[in-house]
């Protein structure tokens, strides 16, 4: 504090050698050189350097510039009257260049305490991410398992109980296949919908066609879908092929099951169909014909009003065609 108040003398005599130096045409401004030095006593050395400026200033100023000389009284009344004017916005100088002096510090700590804060924030959704993505492989591996115990459930089961048990194993394949996408794409909640219907496609069809003489055709855009809503897709694709490829083809007969992913405005349209038998319609008494009231023609009601759908099944001779209509959501992809 006192090299900070010594150097600050060290101004005012600077200013003071100065001003004697050029006493005669400064005659009439006896502060004027002055200012400088309370200026930058304040700004450089602060906490207060600016007030022993002007206080040894005005007391130099008023002892050798201001009748009578070297006594500090002051007789006339204008120049005593400039002589604490000078003192005053001195002073006032001071407070303000203090007050930004404090403004500046305050804003440098509460700037460290929100670099402080924004690090701690990243840390701890860094946390999040690592449990998030641990929980997901973790939920991954258990759907992988499960799957595992169904297929091998399937082997040693008679015929309509493996059918069943490998249709439950096929389900929970689709909702694996997102979750794989989940942990892939960290933070993504939406899901193209031509990568997504291809990739399931291409599992059903090595898993379930093999040597049968059937062709799994794809036709889907390319759209921003989300995974709440992929789900529901893939587990409605997922049960429509498995449908179309164990009643449309008996007897290893040959055929087409086409998959198409579509938008039209503001509707979404999916379309599983085959060129197969076709099949007898079941009315219900709503009158609609569907093509199954099995457990996979449930399912596909459910996922259906989930997205808020519609279904509607048209069976020809030969082939069935099942069309869902579902809105799109209204996406914010900046």
């Amino acid at each position: 504090m006192y090299l900070r108040y010594a150097a600050t003398a060290v101004l005012v005599l600077i200013s003071f050698s100065i001003r004697s130096r050029y006493s005669e045409p400064l005659g009439p401004f006896p502060f004027l050189l002055f200012f400088p030095a309370i200026i930058v006593s304040a700004i450089v050395f602060n906490q207060g350097s600016g007030y022993v400026a002007t206080a040894l200033s005005g007391g130099l100023s008023a002892y050798f510039f201001i009748p009578p000389i070297g006594s500090l009284a002051i007789n006339d009344p204008s120049q005593f009257l400039g002589w604490c004017l000078y003192v005053l916005i001195g002073v006032a100088i001071t407070v303000i260049i203090e007050a930004q002096h404090k403004a500046y510090r305050e804003l440098a700590y509460a700037h460290a305490k929100l670099s402080q804060s924004l690090k701690e924030t990243a840390a701890s959704e860094a946390d999040k991410a690592n449990l998030l993505r641990e929980m997901s492989h973790r939920v991954l591996n258990n759907m992988q398992t499960v799957i595992s115990l169904l297929h091998l459930q399937a082997r040693v089961s008679d015929p309509n109980t493996r059918d069943n048990l490998l249709s439950a194993a096929e389900r929970v394949g689709v909702m694996g296949k997102v979750q794989n996408r989940l942990v892939r794409s960290e933070g993504v909640t939406t899901t193209d919908a031509h990568d997504f219907i291809s990739e399931l496609c291409n599992d059903l069809q090595m898993a379930l066609i093999g040597q049968r003489p059937i062709q799994l055709n794809v036709y889907a855009e390319s759209h921003q879908v989300p995974i709440n809503q992929v789900v529901s897709v893939g587990l409605i694709i997922n049960e429509l092929v498995i449908n179309a490829l164990k009643y449309a083809f008996p007897d290893n007969r040959p055929g087409h099951v086409t998959v198409e992913f579509t938008r039209l405005n503001d509707k979404f349209r999916l379309c599983v169909s085959d060129d197969g038998i076709g099949v007898a319609p079941v009315r219900e008494p709503s009158g609609v014909a569907h093509s199954s009231t099995g457990l996979g023609q449930r399912i596909v009601k459910a996922f259906v009003a989930q997205l808020d759908g519609r279904l509607e099944v048209a069976l020809g001779s030969p082939g069935t065609t099942c069309t869902v209509h579902f809105p799109a959501p209204k996406l914010n992809l900046a």
